[in-house]
């Protein structure tokens, strides 16, 4: 009885982490078109979600595993694609041979491992690096906006998102799978996501202007003492 409420529970959190997955990166997406600017995000963290994702996908894929429990890395993933075509884009990168070559041969290990003809096992190997990726990942979020000392360009919404999703999975991978390596991934993440929604909402508090509370004191001050 506990284990099948515990069951009903855990698909509603995944199809509730899989609807809200759907806008993810959409804020930071907009946010780069309307600002038609890709400063401040860079491109090696956004490698490294691209890989760590594809990795997370690929890995519960060829395992068989509920595809609810995981169905929010390609939805993400998807997102991710427009986001760095962008940024690429903005920061005048399209053009260069090496985004061809690179896009040749990601999508050929992907179909490789998708039809099998990649050994699977191979991305048991894979996935405990996915844990290290989303952290430098995460950590250079946190880098560029201390040193900026500036959040603006970072999309509050979408980190709050990170942060609830990934809480969700712990529990739905635990009830579904309790793979250790999932289980790693998503509570390292959930802490390194909630690191960057707390450097973020501190900088966005430090940017924004206070009223010249003093100097008005002072002129309404000295106005009075003039009367």
């Amino acid at each position: 009885m506990e284990d099948t409420i515990s069951q009903h529970f855990a698909n509603i959190l995944s199809t509730l982490t899989i609807l809200s997955c759907l806008f993810l990166k959409v804020p930071q997406i907009m946010y780069i078109k309307k600002k038609k600017s890709a400063e401040g995000i860079y491109i090696q963290a956004m490698l490294m979600e691209i890989f760590g994702f594809s990795i997370m996908t690929l890995y519960n894929f060829t395992n068989n595993y509920g595809i609810m429990t995981y169905l929010e890395y390609p939805i993400i993933l998807l997102q991710v694609y427009v986001m760095f075509y962008y940024v690429l884009k903005f920061k005048k990168m399209l053009a260069s041979s090496a985004v061809p070559l690179s896009t040749l041969a990601y999508f050929s290990a992907v179909i490789g491992f998708v039809t099998g003809t990649l050994p699977k096992g191979l991305l048991g190997y894979l996935v405990p690096f996915c844990t290290p990726l989303s952290g430098f990942a995460k950590v250079t979020y946190i880098y560029g906006i201390i040193k900026e000392q500036n959040a603006d360009a970072v999309s509050l919404t979408t980190w709050v998102i990170s942060v609830s999703t990934n809480l969700a999975r712990i529990f739905t991978v635990y009830v579904d799978s309790a793979d250790f390596k999932l289980l790693l991934n998503f509570l390292v993440s959930t802490l390194l996501s909630s690191a960057v929604l707390g450097t973020a909402i501190y900088y966005k508090k430090s940017s924004t202007p206070q009223p010249p509370t003093r100097s008005r004191r002072k002129s309404i001050a000295q106005h009075n003492h003039s009367d």
